[in-house]
């Protein structure tokens, strides 16, 4: 696997406004798509780092305009970074090149803004969200990756192999074009990042996926047994039938309260499942959207992550 090197090529930045300042930085002077990150800083002396995945289809520009967790992060004294992939928009956030991304992009950000000693946080959207729970799996579990002390993700898919099948059902089924697109999509995408179907092989799909039903051993989840971690969903299965054509089994809201149920179990007292109701809305479009960065309480968010 090549990894992507962590060089500065170029960077823009923005005036001082609100507290805090902003800048652009690119990994290839050549490419403005992907492999960059936009960082907020708080003008007084920072206190640590968060750092936050978007979605799938999800610019880091797209994403700072979604929720303003970054002005609450930095008024904190926290530097807040959106950042990019290698493959920008089409990141899938939890194969092993992005995470191998991710094991080099931290350690170089805490060094880029002298945060080295100091706090790390880790949060993400949708998919980003699913990076963000498998990174901190693969923290916890080893000694030589940086250890986020909390962890947020706003409603995160969590057991692909329950996906493809709510995905081949849509496509069987659904009415809503919306939902067979995106359905015939991430079928095909997951067949190639797994490499396989759940019929024919699940292990693989036990082993990538963060949270897995099926795995009795609860092998990736348990590695978070010590590790603050709080998910938010917004269930509104009304909206998703007739938007949609949706059940509550095709929602990632069955991920995050099976994932936190069974960290309770296994004792972690610090997992915590958010459920909102009527906070789902799309920015850019003004449009209603459950399943949006907007379900977040960005102020509640940051003051849960810095109480750990």
């Amino acid at each position: 696997m090549r990894i992507i090197a962590f060089l500065l090529v170029s960077f823009l930045s923005s005036v001082c406004t609100f507290g805090q300042s902003r800048e652009i930085v690119y990994f290839n002077s050549n490419d403005s798509s992907s492999n960059y990150f936009i960082a907020f800083k708080p003008l007084v002396e920072p206190k640590g780092l968060l750092l936050l995945l978007t979605s799938f289809g999800e610019t880091p520009q797209i994403a700072s305009n979604e929720t303003d967790i970054a002005t609450k992060a930095n008024q904190e004294g926290l530097v807040t970074v959106f950042a990019s992939l290698q493959y920008g928009t089409q990141t899938f956030f939890i194969d092993s090149l992005s995470q191998a991304n991710l094991d080099q992009l931290i350690p170089n950000l805490q060094k880029r803004y002298k945060l080295t000693n100091k706090p790390f946080y880790l949060g993400g959207f949708s998919l980003g969200g699913s990076g963000v729970v498998k990174y901190a799996e693969r923290a916890y579990s080893r000694s030589d990756l940086q250890k986020p002390k909390a962890i947020f993700a706003v409603d995160p898919p969590l057991d692909f192999e329950k996906m493809y099948y709510s995905l081949e059902y849509a496509v069987r089924n659904s009415k809503s074009e919306i939902s067979i697109r995106e359905a015939d999509y991430f079928i095909k995408r997951l067949q190639y990042e797994f490499q396989s179907i759940p019929q024919i092989d699940n292990k693989t799909f036990q082993s990538i996926s963060p949270y897995s039903f099926s795995d009795t051993n609860q092998t990736n989840i348990k590695t978070l047994v010590n590790c603050p971690i709080m998910l938010i969903s917004e269930p509104d299965i009304i909206w998703q039938m007739e938007e949609r054509n949706r059940s509550m089994y095709d929602l990632n809201t069955l991920d995050c309260s099976a994932a936190i149920n069974s960290l309770r179990l296994l004792g972690n007292t610090n997992a915590q499942l958010i459920l909102t109701t009527g906070k789902g809305y799309r920015k850019l479009t003004g449009k209603r959207n459950p399943h949006s960065w907007s379900i977040m309480d960005a102020e509640q968010t940051i003051k849960w992550l810095l109480s750990h």
